[in-house]
């Protein structure tokens, strides 16, 4: 068998990142400031915001793998996924800027409708848009090692975009005479960059003529996501994925508990933590390409895995005040991290690939989209386990916690994560689709559309 690699230009990829920077620009703003917004400035109890926003999230774990359906079942002259970078652009930057326009003084049930509807209005068009584009990068390329390449620079830019997030707002909101007006002012401009950089890859970017139709007759939702449990590299995957990202929740949920109750280094030492552990992720990325260009992504990422294990551990040996300490942790902790930041989104194209390969119906939308439910849940669990966690080991807020709920934090930032970690472990070893394995299916697939009668032959 030979290979005929699909190469993409280096602006192709460079263009197709833009989009991840304007969609992790606003994931980065609505995570670290939006809860902010409305309890200290639009004046929302806490309760009543925290329960809408809750609300609204059950049905953002639910629609990822209704619009992957969709997606998949689209028939345009723009192509599957692109139609709806293309028409959902402009209602989303309105949408992103309205968050932050909630008026102050409204009655708790007014407040609570705002909240509801403006956050799940924001949440339906991020994920129409979030799910077409990340199943567009598996239609782009059926290279192999093409795939980690396009993956690891979107990856750069959804790093850019989560540092720009996390950084311009407030400098936005500074700017303003006060803080509603910073706030409205900074969600407009977030808003406006974040269409733009999807109008950007809906203008730029074209879906390879073999993937821009619907192919095989339509599934209904329910059996579409059955069949996704019936292949197996999916759920080896689905596995390991959940348990890392459920691994990951829990260190970051529990990391400014452990910085500011056991390390005793305040919220400004926190900053610099993250700054550290971005910065080392986001230089890292470029040799996790090379490590799953020279070995196989499934190894690689367990390498990465493997360091990220060793870091989480090493937290619950630090003293108060081993500040040094932690940063080389997270320059640890990072250069693992990388490993998750280019692996998994370039793992599930060749999963798609095998799908298709074996029912004759290519599904891209729907193994994106019951992905990203998993990965959802995971991050729920692990947000929410958290909190149960602490109130269990008798944390105090604001004082000094006793030795029991000492050691519940450090539990819950080293050893309990690395646990989640070492169990996808097994996992990514059994992962079965290899360099070879791949390019059987591949060969097997441009086969298949010279003679399509040959493709439902089971391997």
């Amino acid at each position: 068998m030979t290979q005929q690699i699909q190469h993409l230009r280096w602006r192709t990829k460079l263009i197709f990142a833009a989009g991840n920077v304007g969609l992790q620009l606003m994931v980065a703003a609505t995570s670290f400031f939006l809860l902010i917004f409305y309890t200290d400035v639009a004046l929302v109890p806490p309760a009543l915001a925290g329960t809408a926003l809750l609300v609204g999230k059950l049905w953002d774990v639910v629609n990822d793998p209704l619009f992957g359906w969709m997606c998949d079942r689209t028939n345009s002259r723009f192509g599957r996924r692109r139609i709806y970078l293309m028409f959902c652009a402009a209602p989303f930057a309105i949408s992103a800027a309205s968050l932050w326009m909630m008026p102050v003084g409204l009655s708790p049930t007014a407040a609570f409708i705002w909240i509801l509807v403006s956050y799940t209005i924001y949440d339906t068009l991020f994920t129409l848009i979030s799910m077409p584009y990340s199943a567009l990068a598996a239609d782009l390329t059926s290279d192999y090692d093409e795939r980690t390449s396009l993956i690891a620079v979107s990856s750069a830019g959804a790093l850019v975009g989560y540092v720009l997030g996390s950084v311009i707002m407030p400098i936005l909101v500074k700017a303003a005479p006060d803080a509603h007006t910073g706030y409205a002012f900074a969600g407009g401009v977030l808003g406006l960059l974040a269409g733009l950089s999807v109008g950007l890859v809906a203008w730029r970017i074209s879906e390879p003529q073999s993937h821009a139709r619907p192919e095989g007759p339509s599934d209904t939702l329910l059996s579409a996501m059955k069949s996704t449990l019936k292949t197996r590299p999916f759920v080896v995957l689905s596995i390991a994925l959940s348990m890392v990202r459920l691994g990951l929740t829990l260190l970051q949920t529990a990391l400014v508990f452990f910085v500011i109750y056991r390390l005793q280094i305040g919220k400004d030492g926190m900053s610099l933590l993250m700054g550290v552990l971005l910065a080392t992720v986001a230089l890292t990325i470029p040799f996790w390409k090379w490590l799953c260009t020279l070995w196989s992504k499934n190894g690689a990422y367990a390498v990465g895995i493997m360091l990220a294990l060793i870091s989480m551990l090493l937290t619950f040996l630090l003293e108060p005040g081993q500040k040094n300490a932690m940063l080389g942790i997270m320059v640890l902790m990072g250069m693992g991290m990388g490993a998750h930041w280019v692996a998994p989104y370039a793992m599930l194209p060749d999963v798609v690939d095998y799908a298709e390969a074996h029912s004759g119906k290519r599904r891209t939308g729907v193994y994106f989209g019951v992905y990203g439910l998993l990965d959802k849940l995971s991050r729920t669990l692990g947000s929410v386990a958290v909190g149960w966690w602490l109130d269990w080991f008798g944390y105090v807020p604001n004082a000094v916690q006793s030795e029991h709920a000492s050691l519940g934090i450090r539990l819950i930032t080293g050893p309990l994560p690395a646990l989640m970690l070492f169990i996808a472990l097994p996992f990514l070893v059994a992962y079965p689709l290899t360099r070879a394995e791949h390019l059987r299916i591949k060969v097997r697939l441009e086969s298949h559309r010279v003679a399509p009668t040959s493709l439902m032959t089971r391997f």
